[in-house]
Order: structure tokens, then sequence, then C-alpha cells
């Protein structure tokens, strides 16, 4: 029997062996490294280290294939908070929660080429890190999930127009750039829950040289479009000062706009956890679209 501790050594020892994050020998990794509860590693791309957190259920076993959600630290941050946030759900939800840092001490993610001073191949660490959760089979490929708060729900729709890794994402708290993001041809259609305050500096869209944001009537506009959804949405109101408007389409594709009345940048508490249960109610209700053109976690199935 391996001790936790030997466990989490052999883990950082095989994730360092990986710096380039081909990934091909992740299906050599003993499925006991990842032990119930929180797990710190720490491991290369491109030559900089990062830092991940991932929660497991208290129930978690070796040979179950878990929802994973993935989830984005504000301009900044660090994956401590959004672990916190999001890690509090693994037992209740029986989820694997993947907090991820940025790059340090620059801890922004790259939502968009030519923006910040340098720029990170931020979606192909995503993309390892996925890649090596399928390859151990601790992850379910079918539904794998992403939120971020800011500067990481922006790298959320980077994700969603530039990979088909996600059943759904839901980008918190931030704007949406104007061509960088706007879905095309070679994009799939992916579910967008997009959590907003109708005072955040992002609601009415903004620009400046560098980047112009779709307002958030524009950008949910944008992907209902996209993914053929209905014209006219359904309208609820779960709780006092949260309204969603939800657009669906006849394959189970939905985009939804869940606006917090009177709430800027950074949601009241109370009213954040409700909107974040109402986030994760609307991710964990999807799959990831079978009908992708290119389904590479199937072929080793």
């Amino acid at each position: 029997m391996i001790s936790g501790e030997r466990m989490k050594i052999a883990l950082l020892v095989f994730i360092n062996i990986l710096g380039s994050f081909s990934f091909l020998a992740a299906q050599e990794l003993s499925l006991g490294t990842l032990s119930p509860g929180l797990n710190e590693i720490q491991i290369k791309h491109h030559g900089h280290s990062r830092r991940l957190l991932i929660t497991t259920p208290n129930s978690f076993e070796s040979d179950t294939r878990y929802a994973t959600l993935l989830c984005f630290h504000g301009a900044g941050g660090k994956a401590d908070g959004q672990s916190i946030r999001w890690g509090r759900h693994a037992d209740s939800r029986r989820l694997l929660v993947v907090s991820c840092n940025a790059v340090q001490p620059m801890s922004k993610w790259n939502f968009k080429d030519q923006f910040h001073d340098i720029d990170h191949d931020d979606v192909g660490f995503v993309t390892g890190v996925i890649e090596s959760l399928v390859a151990a089979r601790v992850t379910d490929p079918q539904t794998i999930y992403a939120t971020g708060h800011s500067s990481g729900g922006l790298f959320c729709y980077r994700l969603a127009k530039q990979t088909d890794l996600f059943a759904a994402l839901a980008p918190m708290s931030c704007g949406m750039a104007k061509g960088d993001h706007t879905p095309e041809e070679e994009t799939q259609p992916v579910s967008i829950f997009q959590v907003i305050g109708d005072q955040d500096k992002s609601f009415h869209g903004s620009s400046n040289p560098k980047v112009t944001m779709y307002s958030a009537d524009e950008r949910i506009n944008i992907w209902r479009m996209f993914n053929q959804c209905d014209t006219q949405p359904t309208i609820d109101r779960p709780f006092e000062k949260i309204t969603l408007r939800t657009y669906v389409n006849a394959n189970g594709i939905d985009v939804v706009l869940c606006t917090v009345a009177g709430e800027g940048h950074h949601i009241r508490h109370d009213l954040r956890d409700k909107t974040d249960r109402i986030a994760l109610d609307f991710l964990m209700n999807h799959r990831r679209n079978a009908d992708h053109k290119q389904d590479k976690y199937n072929q080793n199935e």
C-alpha cells in the first residue's frame, strides 16, 4: 500500500517528466496517485511552472470516471480562490474540480494573442491537462466543463471558440472579445452560461485600441445564432435579483444570460453562491456533443 505522501511525489515526478505536454505516457499513470480531497500538483509547460489544485470527492475511487470542472481565476489571482469557491461542491456533485494558475507573476490568462506582453500557450496547457486526466481514466471526456471569473471568464470564451473539449462553459463577470471570441465555421456548437451583474464594467461592452468587447446582449445573441437556438427565450427569476434568459435548440444546446440586478464586477457573496449553484446545475445537465467531427477520446475506449 502506497502512502498518500508517496502518491503525491509519484504524481509530481510523472507530470514533470511530461514537461512538453505530449501526455502520451499519461495512460501509465497509477490511478492511485490522486487521493480523496485536495491534491496539489506542480507541472511545467513551455518552461513555466504551473500549479494545479485538484479536489476530488471524499468517496473518490480510482477506477471511476468523474465529471470534471476546470476553473480559472481573474487577473492577479491564483488557483486557491477558485479552488475554494468550487471545490466545496466536489462531494455533493461527485465532481473533480481542477483549479489552475496562470503563468506567474503576470497571473493573467491569455484570452487573446497580442493583448498581454507575452502570449503564453494557455490553450495548449489546458488541453494537455485534460488529455492527461482523460488518459488516466479519472475524467469522463463527455462531461468536462469550464468556468472562470473576469480574465478567466474571457479565457472560457477563447476555449469555447478554439477547442471542442467541453460539454458546456460558464464565463462569469467578463466580456467577450470581438473577433477573437466570435465563433467561426470550425467552432463546435457548445452550451454557454454567462453570469454577469448589470452594473459590471463589461455589461454594456467596451472598446480600447487593443480590444473591443461585446455587450452582454450582443455576445449572447452571437452564440444563440451560432448554436441555432430559438429566437425567443424563456425567462425565469429563481431568486430575487437573479434573472435567467434561456435560448435552446433542438439538440439540447442552450445559451443562457444570467443577470444579477444591481451588482458590479464582484457579485455579493450570497448572490454569487446562488448563481454558482444554478451554473453547476446547468453545466452538469450537458454532455459533450457526440457528433463532434474528431472524438479522439473514444478511439482508445
